[in-house]
C-alpha cells in the first residue's frame, strides 16, 4: 500500500458520509496528497454509484464472461472444483459496483488458492457462486515505471487496478455482506450439491448471471415490452367502444389488449371513469363520469385507456349527452317513503339545467328552493294512493331542458292521517259535575287510539269512539269554571271552540 497520510479509502468513506462531492483547492496554501486523492475517488465513486444505479451488475450484450461451467471429464477426476469461463469472445467482462472486470483465459475455482476450498457435502446442500471485485494498488514492486528511475527517481504515487476473485458461499443461496468498503459482489451461479457427491456436474449448475447489460439493449428491452404491455384500442374495423354516445354513470364497453396488465384506469376527457368489475385481456368496462357536460349541452370527448406501462386514446371521440340521470340504484332518493308534503332530496346528475319538473308517478311534485347539479329537493304531492288501496310504490321521474329520467328505486307513498275535527256543536252539555257523561261531536275521532282532556286532565272514555262521536265523563280534580276540551289521535290533537264549565259539588 502506498505511503498516506490518510487512508484514502477510510478518507473517502468519511467524506461520502457527510454528502461531500467535489473538491476545491485554495491558492497559497500547501496541497495535501489527501485532497487530491479525495478529488479523485469522489468522481470515480460517484460514477460507479450512478452506473450501478441505472445500469446495474452484469455482462454485456454479446459477452459470456465469468460463465461458471462443470469441469471436462476426466479420469480419476472426484475433487469438488468448477471452471470460470471467458465465454465465446475470448476475453470476457463483467460490470460490478461500476467497476468493469476481465477474464482473459478458463481457470478453475482451485487455482485461486482461496482459503475456503470447496468441501464435499455431506447432506445436500446449495451453494452460492458469486464475483467479489474491489479496486486495489499497484506499486513500483510491480509496475517499475512507477520508481520514477529516469527522473526524480522516487515513487510518487501508485495506481488502482480492478481485481476480482471468485468464491463460494456454503448453504447458502443469498450474497454476504461486503467484510469491507470497496467491495462489491454479484451472483454468477447456484450450485445443486447432492450428499456426499464430490464432483460438479452441469446440471448441478443454475446460471445467475445478468445478462445484456447495456444501456441501449435495455432501451430496446423496455420498447419492446411497452409495445407488448401498453393498452391498444382495437383497429378501426373493429368498434374501440360501444356505444358512441351516452349519460352520465352509463356503462361502456371498451375492446383492445392489454386491458388486464397493471393496474388499468379509463378516462374521458381527463376525468377517471369508474370501472364496471374486473378487466379481461380484451375488454373494459367503466362508467361515463360526471361533471362533462356543464352547460347543458352535448358534448364530444377523447377517450382513453392507460396502465403501469403506457396508454392509447380512441381514434374516435365519445359524445357526452347532458339528460339528466338519477345516481345508481339503492340511493337515488332519501327518504324512501313518507306521506304527502313529506320532502324527499333526489339524488342524479345533470339535475340543473332550466327548470326541472318532477314527478311521483304521474302526479306533478313541488321542487322546493333550488337545484343544483346533483340534487332536487321535492314535497311529495296528494292524489298518490288510488282508491281502496292503502299504500302504493311510485317511480319518481325527473325532466329537464335536456331530457327525462326515470328513478329505478321505487317510493313508497303512505296516506296522510286525519286530523280530528270538532263540529258546530262540539260536546253536549256544555256544563256539569264530575262524572257527568259528555258526548264529543266532530270527525275521525276513531284514528289510532284517541284521548280526551280536559285542561290537562285526562277524561275516561266510555265504550269505544266512532268516526264522529266520543263519551266521556267529566274527569275528577277539576276546579269549578270553564276549562278546554281536546281530542288527541294519531292525526293530531284539535281543541274545542268552546269551553266546557265545571260545576262545583253541591
Amino acid at each position: 500500500m502506498g505511503d498516506y497520510s490518510k487512508s484514502p479509502q477510510e478518507f473517502l468513506q468519511k467524506s461520502r458520509e457527510q454528502g461531500y462531492v467535489g473538491i476545491h483547492m485554495e491558492q497559497g496554501v500547501p496541497i495535501l496528497d489527501r485532497d487530491l486523492n479525495l478529488l479523485q475517488d469522489l468522481l470515480a465513486s460517484t460514477v460507479r454509484d450512478i452506473v450501478t444505479r441505472y445500469i446495474g451488475n452484469g455482462t454485456a450484450q454479446g459477452d459470456d464472461g465469468f460463465k461458471i461451467s462443470a469441469l471436462p471429464a476426466q479420469g480419476g477426476q472426484n475433487q469438488p472444483d468448477f471452471r470460470i469461463t471467458t465465454g465465446t469472445a475470448g476475453t470476457g467482462t463483467c460490470l460490478v459496483g461500476g467497476i468493469e472486470v476481465r477474464i482473459a483465459q478458463d481457470i478453475t475455482y482451485s487455482s485461486q488458492h482461496l482459503d475456503d476450498p470447496l468441501t464435499t457435502p455431506t447432506v445436500s446442500r446449495k451453494d452460492l457462486v458469486y464475483l467479489d471485485v474491489s479496486l486495489v494498488e499497484e506499486d513500483g514492486t510491480v509496475d517499475r515505471e512507477l520508481l520514477n528511475s529516469e527522473d526524480v527517481g522516487v515513487r510518487t504515487s501508485v495506481r488502482l487496478k480492478p481485481a476480482w476473485v471468485v468464491r463460494v458461499r456454503e448453504g447458502s443461496e443469498e450474497v454476504p455482506d461486503p467484510p469491507e468498503e470497496g467491495h462489491a459482489y454479484h451472483r454468477l451461479a447456484l450450485l445443486t450439491r447432492p450428499a456426499g457427491k464430490a464432483t460438479i456436474e452441469q446440471s448441478d449448475i443454475q446460471d445467475l448471471r445478468t445478462r445484456r447489460l447495456t444501456v441501449s439493449h435495455l432501451e430496446t428491452r423496455l420498447s419492446l415490452m411497452e409495445r407488448l404491455l401498453t393498452p391498444r384500442f382495437t383497429p378501426e374495423a373493429a368498434p374501440e367502444f360501444t356505444p358512441r354516445s351516452g349519460v352520465v354513470n352509463q356503462p361502456i364497453i371498451f375492446n383492445g389488449g392489454n386491458f388486464d396488465v397493471g393496474t388499468t384506469k379509463v378516462l374521458f376527457g381527463g376525468h377517471r371513469a369508474d370501472p364496471e368489475g374486473a378487466p379481461t385481456a380484451t375488454t373494459i368496462v367503466a362508467r361515463v363520469p360526471a361533471g362533462l357536460t356543464p352547460h347543458g349541452q352535448p358534448e364530444q370527448v377523447e377517450v382513453s385507456v392507460a396502465n403501469d406501462i403506457g396508454g392509447a386514446t380512441a381514434t374516435i371521440k365519445f359524445t357526452v349527452l347532458p339528460d339528466p340521470v338519477f345516481a345508481p340504484a339503492g340511493g337515488q332518493f332519501r327518504p324512501d317513503h313518507g306521506v304527502p308534503q313529506t320532502e324527499v332530496v333526489l339524488f342524479g346528475f345533470n339535475f340543473g339545467f332550466g327548470t326541472p319538473e318532477v314527478s311521483f308517478g304521474d302526479v306533478r311534485a313541488e321542487v322546493v328552493g333550488s337545484p343544483s347539479p346533483t340534487e332536487i329537493r321535492v314535497r311529495v304531492p296528494e292524489g298518490l294512493i288510488p282508491p281502496g288501496a292503502e299504500i302504493a310504490d311510485v317511480p319518481i321521474a325527473v325532466r329537464t331542458a335536456a331530457g327525462k329520467t326515470i328513478s329505478q328505486d321505487l317510493f313508497k307513498a303512505e296516506p296522510s292521517i286525519p286530523k280530528p275535527t270538532f263540529g258546530p256543536v262540539p260536546f253536549t252539555p256544555k256544563l256539569g259535575q264530575v262524572g257527568q257523561p259528555v258526548t264529543l261531536s266532530g270527525t275521525n275521532f276513531n284514528v289510532g287510539t284517541p284521548k280526551v282532556f280536559f285542561g290537562t286532565t285526562e277524561a275516561p272514555i266510555q265504550g269505544a269512539p266512532t268516526a264522529t262521536q266520543i263519551v266521556v265523563k267529566v274527569p275528577a280534580g277539576l276546579a269549578a269554571g270553564p276549562v278546554d276540551v281536546k281530542v288527541q289521535t294519531q292525526g293530531g290533537t284539535v281543541t274545542s271552540p268552546a269551553k266546557f264549565t265545571v260545576q262545583s259539588q253541591p
